[in-house]
């Protein structure tokens, strides 16, 4: 999966509704483990100073919530971590002279209708 998909898998997902559960925290946590890696080995082969600090903070952030945290923190955490990744992943797209990514161009493929803040798309 490339690094947008997983991106947008992941700002889609069922995390960030009213009604998710621990379960999906910890889902989301385990597929942001996943894409910072994926971004972590697209990154070795560029030199991308500013990227590779976001990138740190992106795992930072994930850190701080934990695998197996829920509540208002974890969620602020795991939001984060997902900004400083997106960050990441608009630096490798515009370091390859491509547009940056817009999860809102993609919203058509996932159930997007209650994620919150669409408004301000």
């Amino acid at each position: 999966m490339g690094l947008r998909a997983g991106h947008d898998q992941i700002y889609f997902g069922r995390w960030r509704r009213m009604e998710a559960n621990s379960i999906d925290l910890r889902r989301a946590y385990h597929q942001l483990e996943r894409l910072l890696r994926e971004i972590a080995v697209a990154l070795e082969s560029e030199d991308l100073p500013a990227a590779r600090l976001d990138l740190g903070k992106a795992i930072d952030a994930l850190h701080a919530s934990g695998p197996g945290e829920d509540g208002p923190e974890a969620l602020r955490h795991l939001d984060h971590a997902l900004s400083y990744a997106h960050r990441v992943i608009g630096d490798l797209l515009h370091e390859k002279g491509l547009p940056p990514h817009s999860p809102a161009d993609f919203a058509g493929w996932f159930d997007a209708g209650e994620v919150p803040f669409r408004e301000d798309w």
